[in-house]
């Protein structure tokens, strides 16, 4: 899909200058290598639960990498919602259990820092040349790194479920990648990534009817928060 979108706006790609090539350049290595990559460590050395809370603290550095890069202000309803959000995370992955702290969350940290530096890359690309463009040339790039880390980690093997991985793709590589660049072409690094906090939430819910999942009580109330402090983001104008 991606591929069919380069070639059908190959003629504005060849008018790209070299300062329009950089930001999808740094984007596809981020993206296809080195986030990744350090996923992999992250996954193997960090309990998952850890990995699923310390996740959403990209929340904090894509406001910090967005306050550098792209001039966007940090204010007391940022740092207020940012809370939220994370004390709503918290309470639906933990169900309010302690954590124990391990060296493997580090990854984790340096993962989140890497996806909020995606979402400024992409911020800074689709102003200049737009999603779709951004969204080819990036994720092109990022094809062969991905191919080269599951070679090396020996991960390529026949696919189980063909038509599961089929969908999978589509909703993930085109439609999540789709709706996210353009997102991101209208509103703040930080409003989209707040409004991406409430993932874990509708997974949660999801999860009731179709893997007949149960939620505790602190984790619909993890879940509220979340979904309060979405609203609110939207209702500020973050």
């Amino acid at each position: 899909y991606w591929l069919f979108v380069f070639s059908k706006n190959f003629s504005k790609i060849r008018q790209l200058t070299k300062r329009e090539w950089l930001p999808l350049i740094l984007l596809g290595i981020n993206s296809g290598l080195l986030i990744n990559f350090i996923e992999i460590f992250a996954l193997k050395y960090s309990p998952a639960i850890n990995f699923s809370f310390l996740n959403p603290t990209v929340i904090v550095f894509t406001i910090i990498a967005a306050f550098i890069f792209l001039k966007e202000k940090i204010n007391l309803k940022k740092i207020i919602l940012t809370v939220l959000i994370l004390t709503g995370s918290y309470l639906l992955i933990t169900k309010g259990q302690n954590l124990a702290l391990t060296l493997g969350d580090l990854f984790t940290i340096i993962e989140a820092m890497l996806i909020a530096l995606s979402a400024v890359l992409i911020k800074i690309s689709v102003v200049k040349v737009g999603p779709d463009i951004s969204n080819s040339i990036s994720f092109l790039i990022s094809v062969l790194p991905m191919i080269l880390i599951a070679f090396f980690m020996k991960a390529i093997y026949l696919p189980v479920n063909l038509f599961l991985i089929f969908i999978s793709a589509i909703l993930y590589n085109i439609l999540l990648n789709y709706f996210r660049f353009r997102a991101l072409k209208i509103q703040s690094a930080t409003y989209v990534t707040m409004i991406f906090s409430f993932t874990p939430v509708l997974v949660a819910f999801m999860a009731v009817p179709i893997l007949g999942e149960s939620l505790l009580p602190i984790q619909m109330l993890g879940g509220l928060l979340i979904i309060v402090a979405g609203v609110m983001v939207e209702k500020l104008k973050i």
